[in-house]
């Protein structure tokens, strides 16, 4: 959610473009208003909505939208703006003909309603093509039902047309989907037309409100995935944009969020979880020391260490000597595995899932890839003290089953640490010490990509797990703690990563006063996401630590909105 002020219009979005005329008036709730042909028909607005910006659209621009030709498009004034209306941009070869552009139309979203990937790919084309500073509009698409979907697509700004279209039919637009308003008697007095209309303005209204709370929340997509199933087109749009746009969206999913449910099959496919599979099979490295992979279930509390089972595992491990060989990994959808030493980072300790023993072909075959992998590092015993996991996981990797499907029982408890016994003893001894460091330079290298474990060379690790402050001699270099679940850095954890080349900001050279501000950035590195520890760097020399606001690729290419919040900083040495 943002608010934009350009000349004079003030514009939050997402929002809607109300058309205002005397047969359908802009409701009170509006926030922008859509001149109609006649200028009289906004002489009796009243108050409230005389004070509402006006977007004004020419008298022949009518939705559908017939792209008026001048250059391949037309101009829309917007107060001192001007708004590009386009047509196709399949191909992603359209150019913004002014650089002050603000608001760029997909002037053929409507003729796209049912055609799920040719919407998507011009949507995406047209947000490829005039980047997150510029606004875009789709006319004469949004009902209630897919609104939430238009937002998470992209879409900034909507209008009314349809609400009052489908009104004027008798069709009533609600969150689930289009109902007769002549079967409809508890949602309207009548079926009148007027009274249709009216539901759907307010209807939309309270749809937009929500939009914007779970936006705050970062929740939105728990609502889109809610909202979809009303329609094909939708649930098609969403699983294409999934599918095949992971690497358009991924850039801006935050690294960093509150709790939500994976109630859906589309769950599996969010960005955010997306990602952290990825990592897990393309970054992830397990500390040298673990000799025996022991894969376990997952739990409904988060983090996985807070619940009465993984206290019995636990308990259990503790129990036999050399346990540090020991190498506790999380089986669960629709994360695949989570590594012990993960288990704090989002989404492994925010996630909440339905729990029915029953698995896709999907979900198992998620699994199995990813237990494959972990496998691939060496371990010399694999013990398998799983659930309804159980089968299908034999089936990937040869291992020793302790459970009998029955995780937290007292025999299978017994028959683990049996096992477990049986050979931690025998082998080299492992400190606790070198288990801790081994550990936290698996999550460094996770949390940062390769040469992030460069952080725990030389170091200890102290503190009361989940509360863990690595030091190097006296000196804290960073700290992990459950609130964000990730490594933060001091300037010293800066120091030993700016060689590595990675999560760095460069900033202009000018005195940093608070917070960085992409008006100021140079240049970063496009792998930064939103809620990342990132290093920034002025004339060479590390300037400051703190938390990405925004990706990288926004960062740069932002003019406006903070880019980094700064923790520590380096100090200004006085002239002389």
């Amino acid at each position: 959610m943002a608010r934009w002020s350009e000349n004079g219009l003030k514009i939050s979005t997402p929002a809607i473009l109300y058309y205002n005329s005397k047969t359908c008036p802009a409701p009170e709730h509006a926030d922008l208003i859509i001149e109609g042909e006649n200028a009289a028909d906004l002489l009796n607005l009243g108050p409230r909505l005389s004070s509402i910006p006006k977007v004004s659209l020419p008298n022949d621009l009518k939705v559908p939208i017939s792209v008026l030709k001048r250059d391949g498009a037309s101009l829309v004034s917007v107060g001192n703006r001007s708004v590009v209306v386009r047509g196709d941009v399949g191909d992603g070869s359209s150019k913004v003909l002014d650089t002050d552009t603000l608001i760029c139309v997909l002037g053929s979203g409507f003729e796209l309603r049912r055609d799920a990937r040719g919407f998507v790919r011009s949507l995406v084309a047209l947000r490829k093509t005039v980047g997150h500073g510029r606004l875009i509009y789709v006319p004469g698409i949004m009902d209630v039902s897919n609104f939430a979907l238009l937002v998470y697509l992209g879409v900034d700004l909507v209008d009314s047309s349809l609400l009052i279209y489908q009104g004027a039919r008798g069709r009533l637009l609600t969150p689930e989907g289009v109902l007769n308003a002549d079967d409809a008697g508890w949602l309207v007095s009548s079926p009148d037309p007027g009274n249709a209309m009216g539901f759907n303005l307010d209807a939309a209204g309270r749809e937009l409100a929500l939009i914007r709370h779970m936006l705050k929340l970062g929740r939105l997509r728990e609502l889109v995935e809610m909202r979809i199933t009303s329609s094909p087109w939708s649930v098609a749009a969403l699983r294409i944009f999934d599918l095949e746009f992971y690497g358009f969206q991924e850039p801006y999913a935050p690294v960093v969020g509150p709790r939500f449910f994976c109630n859906a099959k589309q769950s599996l496919y969010r960005p955010d979880v997306r990602r952290f599979r990825r990592r897990v099979m393309e970054r992830y490295v397990p500390p040298a020391h673990k000799k025996v992979l022991l894969l376990i279930p997952c739990s409904a509390k988060k983090p996985y260490s807070t619940s009465r089972s993984h206290r019995l595992f636990s308990q259990t491990i503790q129990a036999v000597r050399n346990n540090s060989l020991v190498h506790e990994v999380i089986v669960t959808s629709p994360l695949g595995i989570v590594p012990r030493e993960l288990e704090l980072l989002y989404p492994a300790a925010q996630y909440d899932i339905p729990v029915t023993g029953h698995w896709d072909r999907d979900e198992i075959a998620m699994v199995q890839e990813m237990v494959l992998r972990i496998r691939s590092f060496g371990y010399d015993k694999v013990i398998s003290h799983l659930s309804y996991e159980e089968a299908f996981v034999k089936d990937a990797v040869d291992c020793i089953d302790t459970s009998s499907g029955r995780p937290a029982s007292k025999d299978s408890l017994e028959r683990l640490r049996e096992e477990l016994e049986g050979f931690c003893p025998l082998q080299p001894f492992v400190g606790k010490g070198i288990d801790r460091v081994g550990c936290i330079g698996s999550l460094a290298r996770f949390q940062f990509g390769e040469g992030g474990e460069r952080l725990v060379e030389g170091v200890s690790v102290v503190g009361n797990y989940p509360y863990l402050r690595i030091l190097e001699g006296n000196d804290q270099i960073a700290m992990l703690t459950p609130e964000r679940g990730m490594l933060s850095l001091t300037l010293r954890g800066g120091e030993k990563l700016l060689p590595q080349g990675i999560n760095w900001v460069e900033m202009d050279d000018f005195d940093l006063e608070g917070n960085l501000f992409a008006v100021g950035v140079k240049d970063a590195d496009r792998g930064i996401r939103s809620g990342d520890e990132v290093l920034v760097i002025r004339n060479g020399e590390l300037e400051a630590v703190g938390v990405a606001s925004m990706c990288g690729e926004e960062m740069i290419e932002a003019k406006r909105g903070e880019a980094v919040k700064i923790r520590h900083k380096r100090k200004i040495k006085p002239d002389g």
